[in-house]
């Protein structure tokens, strides 16, 4: 496992960084290079939460994952990566009856001559199957919500009973709730997860339009990422119908290595920007500053993309050589238009 650099959290800044928590999807990301491989080249933690969390670790939050691992040692090489990166791993549980989900990021060429990502989920030497998510379960849910930190922000990637117990109670105690499911299915747990919500998220490639609930606020802030083309967005403001959608474009990059993790990175750039202060202060924000939000996030996932990997700036960068580069990608010229 590669050897991660400085990152930008101070001494002083420990017991005064603000607090995240999330829960899903947290696996063990094995990345191989070339078509060929059958060993991996590097591993990491990885999964929508586990990324997330580590990126805003490095951004100098205190992180806390939600979720429950075996007791193998795949499940000890996601827990050496999270210490490293500096998340918190007090409710990260293990047991005889979890699983710790792997996934294999293969970098390679593709048919057409590009290089890019795909994910197996077969051993690469055995083609056996590679162990599989399985949710939180909800009864522990709500043994661990009251012993929860006070955070400003809560991050959940799965529509699952468990989820929803734990966003419902960081939500009253002040938490920002923010939502980024891969799959959407039209049923009353989905809605209800988007009620609860404050920010949601989503891919256009996974999800054309997400259901609504006609007698719910929430969320606030949707955003629907479109590839390279950059994103859409629309604010609620105290309805319960949203604005209209504005896009903002993707950054223009001289260099494409890998989009793995990208709109992990743009997540975390947003959460960074829009919910330090909580949801209280979320919740009057200006559009403007939303749009500075989205900017950060997206430059994020722009220098993301210059390196293997889903969190391979964390790894290959210094905290003064990232904080240059991001600089560098955030002097580009942008703005919003209406879609």
């Amino acid at each position: 496992m590669p050897v991660a650099p400085p990152r930008f959290r101070s001494p002083s800044l420990v017991n005064t960084a603000p607090i995240s928590v999330g829960a899903g999807f947290l696996a063990l990301d094995l990345l191989l290079i070339g078509n060929d491989r059958v060993r991996a080249n590097e591993k990491y933690a990885g999964g929508s939460c586990g990324n997330v969390l580590s990126i805003l670790s490095h951004l100098a939050w205190n992180s806390y994952p939600v979720v429950r691992l075996g007791t193998d040692c795949l499940a000890q090489n996601v827990l050496d990566d999270l210490e490293h990166c500096g998340v918190k791993t007090e409710f990260v549980f293990r047991s005889d009856t979890g699983v710790t989900p792997v996934v294999v990021v293969r970098i390679a060429e593709r048919r057409d001559g590009s290089i890019g990502p795909r994910f197996e989920w077969k051993h690469p030497e055995s083609g056996e199957w590679l162990p599989r998510y399985r949710p939180f379960p909800k009864r522990k849910a709500q043994e661990v919500a009251p012993e929860l930190p006070d955070a400003k922000v809560f991050y959940f990637d799965r529509a699952e009973q468990s989820a929803l117990v734990m966003a419902t109670a960081m939500r009253e105690k002040g938490a920002v709730v923010f939502f980024e499911p891969s799959s959407c299915k039209d049923d009353n747990l989905f809605t209800e997860c988007l009620a609860v919500s404050d920010i949601v998220k989503y891919s256009a490639e996974r999800i054309g339009r997400i259901p609504r609930n006609p007698v719910s606020r929430s969320p606030r802030l949707e955003i629907q990422t479109l590839g390279s083309k950059g994103l859409r967005y629309r604010l609620k403001m105290g309805t319960t119908s949203p604005g209209e959608w504005r896009t903002m474009p993707a950054f223009a990059l001289d260099c494409l290595v890998d989009s793995t993790g990208c709109g992990d990175w743009c997540s975390a750039g947003v959460i960074h920007k829009l919910c330090q202060d909580g949801r209280t202060d979320f919740l009057e924000l200006d559009e403007e500053t939303i749009e500075d939000g989205l900017c950060y996030g997206q430059a994020l996932a722009a220098l993301n993309c210059q390196y293997r990997g889903a969190r391979g700036p964390m790894y290959h960068l210094s905290a003064r050589a990232f904080a240059d580069r991001l600089q560098s990608i955030l002097s580009a010229s942008k703005a919003p238009v209406r879609y």
